[in-house]
């Protein structure tokens, strides 16, 4: 058995088929609980596919399917792990031209050059280094499989952090929280734009809603801001991972989501920004929008990336211009078409729907009529034009009014609703008050309408311990508000 276990290894290239099974698996484990396993099954069937087709090319050169399968398999390496070792390069020599594409590019045609021709004049037998690479893809296979299955073991029961108590009687009202990326606040409006959005706070209010008069946000950058206000605490700043990514790992396992799905709610990620098993559906490719956590480091999802960046800010190229100034705003209608959608879905469990539209947040596509602005005033510098954000601040007034009646009418039971702005206004030319940068809007309709413990001064951290403990009889202490200026991350 053993003799014929030593020769099935030797005599078939089992690697090229074991490596896109082991890249996939590594990060299905790394990122266990975020990718589902049908996507991940999925990717596996693409790149084999891939690899297929890169050893039956190779093999009309060879003729030979040893070859031919060492040869797609040092380009599907390529692919899988050229990030990697791009980070690597930036990490040991940030400065060095040795991780740039015109060195890194050209080195790895070098190297397919030389081991292609080595393969054609090699006339001795390279079972060995066959069996080498199927026994050693096969060991890390095996390794994963027993981390998973450890992770498997060691996941943790559902149920309330030890700071919840279990609200099993509470009403379970459908809840909106719906973020209007760098939405100000009315104090900021007057101050700074001498715009006064009295009359849609007054809409607001007609229909049940209390606005924060000085409401605030805790950090100037979406990402920090989001992670906080749904974690409902500050940013560990001690985090052994780098803030960035620790600040990620934080949206995509917050303590109000937990709560929430403890209590059966059933959740609608409608964001930006990737939860458990619900990746943003801002980005998409023809692979499986689940798993670009897998994907993401690979070179053509590295290429796609800063090629398209350089495209439009050194080539000025007009058609990425015009997508990467159009992106948001597509991302918006469909964002807001979903919304619409779950609003509407009849289900037996309450619902979380989480939409994160990027209005009134730059670039300003609208007037307050709905007419669009020339493309001109969208691209890079525009930003600080306050006449265009409050104008399109009107337009996008207008859109949410109409989102929230429809959750309005088309609730069983009055819903809970939060609209918010995740910061302040930033793009200033002027030297400004810091406040300002945190300055936003929030906005809260409760179905019993109390909203004694809202004060005035609210901050993004607390907002939701305060919404926990208005309407699902939660006891969570306070936190002192405060502010904390970020570099752009």
């Amino acid at each position: 058995m053993k003799d014929k276990l030593i020769i099935f290894f030797k005599k078939y290239p089992l690697f090229l088929y074991l490596l896109p099974v082991f890249f996939v698996l590594h990060g299905f484990t790394e990122n266990y609980d975020f990718v589902p396993p049908k996507d991940a099954l999925v990717l596996v069937i693409v790149y084999m596919g891939f690899a297929l087709a890169f050893l039956l090319l190779s093999w009309l050169f060879y003729k030979n399917w040893l070859k031919a399968a060492i040869i797609a398999t040092f380009i599907m390496a390529f692919h899988f792990f050229f990030g990697s070792v791009q980070d690597m390069l930036r990490r040991l020599s940030p400065a060095s031209f040795l991780s740039r594409y015109v060195f890194l590019i050209p080195l790895f045609l070098c190297m397919l050059l030389v081991l292609v021709i080595g393969l054609k004049k090699r006339k001795g037998n390279i079972v060995r280094l066959a069996f080498y690479l199927n026994i050693l893809l096969t060991l890390f296979i095996v390794i994963d499989i027993v981390w998973l299955a450890s992770k498997t073991i060691h996941k943790k029961a559902s149920g309330l952090s030890k700071e919840f108590v279990s609200c099993g009687n509470c009403p379970r009202p459908d809840v909106y929280l719906v973020i209007a990326d760098e939405y100000v606040g009315n104090s900021e409006l007057k101050e700074v734009f001498h715009f006064d959005d009295s009359a849609f706070l007054n809409q607001l209010k007609k229909r049940g809603f209390y606005t924060i008069p000085n409401s605030s946000s805790n950090y100037n950058f979406t990402p920090y801001s989001v992670a906080s206000t749904l974690n409902m605490d500050y940013l560990d700043m001690s985090a052994r991972q780098p803030l960035l990514g620790h600040t990620y790992e934080t949206i995509r396992d917050n303590r109000f989501l937990s709560f929430l799905q403890y209590h059966n709610y059933r959740f609608y990620n409608y964001s930006y920004f990737d939860f458990k098993g619900q990746p943003s559906y801002t980005r998409e490719t023809f692979l499986p929008n689940k798993t670009r956590l897998i994907t993401g480091q690979t070179f053509l999802s590295r290429v796609r990336k800063e090629l398209r960046f350089l495209l439009v800010t050194k080539f000025k190229s007009k058609t990425e211009m015009r997508k990467d100034a159009y992106f948001s705003r597509d991302n918006n209608e469909k964002l807001y078409e979903l919304t619409l959608a779950a609003i509407e879905q009849r289900t037996d469990q309450p619902k979380f729907v989480l939409a994160h539209l990027m209005m009134p947040h730059y670039p300003y596509y609208y007037d307050r009529n709905g007419k669009e602005f020339p493309f001109e005033s969208l691209t890079e510098g525009n930003q600080t034009n306050r006449e265009h954000y409050t104008e399109y601040l009107q337009y996008a007034n207008g859109r949410l009014l109409a989102l929230i009646d429809h959750m309005l009418a088309s609730s069983p039971h009055p819903p809970l609703i939060i609209l918010m702005g995740d910061h302040g206004f930033r793009h200033f030319n002027e030297k400004v008050d810091p406040k300002y940068y945190f300055c936003n809007l929030v906005s809260v309709h409760l179905p019993g309408n109390d909203y004694t413990a809202f004060t005035d001064s609210l901050t993004n951290v607390n907002l939701l311990r305060t919404v926990l403990n208005t309407s699902f009889g939660q006891r969570l202490p306070y936190l002192k508000d405060t502010t904390i200026i970020m570099d752009n991350p």
